[in-house]
Order: C-alpha cells, then sequence, then structure tokens
C-alpha cells in the first residue's frame, strides 16, 4: 500500500547525508590501505603495531558506521518525498539496527582501546562474537538499503506496471453491417 506522494518542496534534498557519506567512504578508504602497511603507520604516528592495527579498525569502523547511516538517511529521506510507506519503514528499520549494531561493537573496541574498562564491552571486544556482531550489522544495513532502494524504484515505477495494475483493453466485437 502506498501514500500518496508529499510534494517534494517541502522535503529538502539529502545533500548533507550523502555529503556524509561521502566523507565517511575516504576514512573508510584510508584506514583500510593503511591497514596493509601496518609498520609504516605505526612508525609515522609512533605507535606500536598492535596499536596502529587497534586504530585503523576504529577508524575503518567508524567510517563504515558513517557511510550507511549517510546512505540510509538519503535513501529514506527519499522514500519519504516519493511517499512510499511499507518501504520506508521497514528499510528505515532494518537500517538503524545494523547501524545500532555496528555502533554497539564500535564503542566496544574504543572502550577497549582508550583503557576504559566496562565489563560486558571489554568481553565484547575479544570474543568471537566481535566479528559476527559487524557481520549481522552490516547484513542488516544492506537489508535496510535493499528495502529502501527497491520501494523507491517501485516508487518512480522503474520495473513498470504489473499486470494486474494495467487495465485491460476493451474488447471489440466486428458486426458486420
Amino acid at each position: 500500500m502506498t501514500m500518496a506522494p508529499v510534494p517534494a518542496r517541502r522535503i529538502p534534498p539529502p545533500r548533507g547525508w550523502l555529503g556524509l557519506a561521502f566523507l565517511a567512504v575516504w576514512l573508510y578508504l584510508i584506514s583500510q590501505l593503511l591497514r596493509i602497511f601496518p609498520n609504516g603507520t605505526a612508525d609515522a604516528f609512533d605507535l606500536s603495531i598492535p596499536e596502529a592495527r587497534q586504530v585503523l579498525a576504529i577508524t575503518s569502523g567508524f567510517g563504515q558506521i558513517v557511510l550507511f547511516a549517510g546512505l540510509t538517511a538519503a535513501l529514506w529521506r527519499a522514500n519519504l518525498a516519493a511517499g512510499v510507506s511499507e518501504s520506508r519503514i521497514r528499510g528505515l528499520g532494518l537500517g538503524v539496527a545494523g547501524v545500532g549494531l555496528l555502533s554497539l561493537f564500535e564503542i566496544a573496541l574504543f572502550f577497549d582501546w582508550i583503557g576504559f574498562f566496562v565489563s560486558p564491552f571489554n568481553e565484547l571486544s575479544h570474543s568471537p562474537a566481535l566479528d559476527a556482531g559487524i557481520i549481522a550489522g552490516t547484513a542488516l544495513v544492506f537489508a535496510g538499503l535493499a528495502s529502501l532502494g527497491v520501494g523507491l524504484a517501485r516508487a518512480v515505477d522503474l520495473f513498470g506496471r504489473t499486470q494486474a495494475a494495467v487495465p485491460e483493453a476493451p474488447v471489440r466485437s466486428e458486426e458486420p453491417g
């Protein structure tokens, strides 16, 4: 069920969210590239190699979280402008759940790095649950983005109308006259 489109003038374009996502891609990319060379990164910033890996994992995770939050918000705003209700609610819910899960594990890594000891968080950052949580969070975000993308494609009629929505042509009988 779709709602009537909201006038586009009342909903500003999501430029800020897309700009934030663009900057986050660069943070993620640079962090990942520096993770290839942990010795050089550790020497450049006067860190030990394990500390350098930990800092780069934190900055990489932060870039990923901001990227996903920006893309989810931008697609949600586009769905809002198009007036699609089901996809926008489901997609936003999945995207927020994924970003929230990723943020939980990012906080655990950050607390471990700065030495702030909170029992559940520190145990979380040193367990196999860390990788499982990051994978689950990423999967939830991608499910939300897919839902928002399909909803937007339906709103702009990218897939065309279904057979049920296409009115049948009237049958004309030709009578000799």
